[in-house]
């Protein structure tokens, strides 16, 4: 019989993997892959299609993570353990996903929605002082990593061992993901973002 940790790890997986940037590019006619930066994330499709089609793959990608987390919880119960567990599977899904020759996205709104479902009010918080690293910073990769690893002691002390150590993975993924940011940023060759003045000059178009 299947494990119950395994089946959250699939089910998330097969959520994660649909891939809404990419949809909403297909349906203008293009390949996110072949366009902009080639990430199908967020901030390429806002930046090929505008402030309004951006924000619909982050909705997309909020909403397919919490669908995954509906089905395990349904299946499972709504533990921080099944919670975890989905989003790491979501994660892996959305940043490998094996019908776009495991060529995916950095899976931030993803990671980021799974760990508001673990517990909301320590994962507000560390989303909130993740957007202050990336304000103050000025680089998205920054704030894509302290996000998970800001949340690894309150998922350890408030959630469970399953929690902690899927927290870690996803700190671990965050930087697997943003690694060639990272490394450009060691070099001091990776440009600043100033995301409040994008997101002001989006909204005024």
């Amino acid at each position: 019989m299947i494990r119950e940790d395994v089946i959250c790890l699939i089910i998330g997986y097969a959520f994660g993997s649909f891939l809404t940037a990419a949809a909403v590019a297909r349906r203008r006619g293009m390949s996110i892959f072949k366009a902009g930066s080639g990430n199908p994330g967020m901030a390429n499709a806002m930046r090929l299609f505008g402030f309004g089609p951006g924000m619909a793959v982050l909705a997309g990608d909020i909403l397919k993570t919490v669908a995954a987390w509906i089905v395990t919880g349904l299946m499972f119960g709504w533990s921080s353990a099944v919670t975890a567990l989905t989003t790491v599977g979501a994660v892996l899904g959305h940043d490998f996903p094996f019908w776009h020759r495991f060529r995916g996205g950095k899976g931030v709104a993803v990671m980021c929605s799974g760990i508001v479902l673990m517990a909301p009010g320590w994962g507000f918080g560390a989303l909130a002082a993740g957007a202050a690293v990336v304000i103050l910073s000025h680089y998205l990769c920054l704030g894509a990593v302290a996000i998970p690893a800001l949340y690894i002691a309150p998922a350890w002390h408030f959630g469970s061992a399953v929690s902690g150590l899927c927290v870690m993975v996803l700190t671990g993924l965050a930087v697997l993901a943003n690694a060639k940011s990272l490394k450009a940023l060691a070099h001091r060759e990776e440009p600043q973002v100033d995301v409040i003045g994008l997101i002001r000059e989006h909204t005024k178009k």
